[in-house]
């Protein structure tokens, strides 16, 4: 019996949801610069960099094990967002995996990254994706923290 398995979290950014959404839409290769001890490359497909329907794939260390994900974006630069659903790789064991990125400006400056992971497990004592999603909101204040350094340094 299939279990549909769904969780999020919300990191409070200092960086406008614009600038956020550049960084993973329109810059991804350049994250293994800014979280090099997560991130270790980036290879686009097929399509265009940042647009709809093409197929990207991550290199990265998640739990002190090496690991990659293939997966085909969709992106609504009007409200800040992506959804990158998995192919192929290290999670294949959970089939329709989704994340989804919502970039929130706030009123007062800065954003809510909100992430939400939906995907199916083959039964209940398949763990859920905790560890990833906690990995997720880590690399977002990484992503953060090089956007702020690099507009300090302007």
């Amino acid at each position: 019996m299939v279990v549909k398995g769904k969780i999020e979290a919300k990191v409070d950014i200092k960086s406008s949801a614009q600038e956020f959404h550049d960084v993973v839409k329109g810059k991804p290769h350049h994250l293994p610069n800014m979280s090099p001890d997560k991130m270790h490359g980036f290879t686009l497909h097929s399509g265009d960099l940042g647009s709809t329907g093409s197929i990207i794939e991550w290199h990265y260390t998640h739990d002190g094990v090496k690991k990659y994900t293939k997966e085909i974006i969709d992106v609504d630069d009007g409200k800040y967002k992506m959804v990158f659903k998995v192919i192929e790789g290290n999670f294949s064991e959970y089939p329709n995996f989704h994340i989804t990125y919502d970039a929130i400006p706030k009123p007062d400056g800065g954003t809510i990254v909100h992430w939400i992971f939906e995907y199916e497990k083959p039964d209940e004592n398949t763990p859920d994706l905790t560890s990833l999603l906690e990995f997720v909101c880590d690399l977002t204040k990484d992503i953060d923290a090089h956007i702020q350094a690099e507009a300090a340094a302007k």
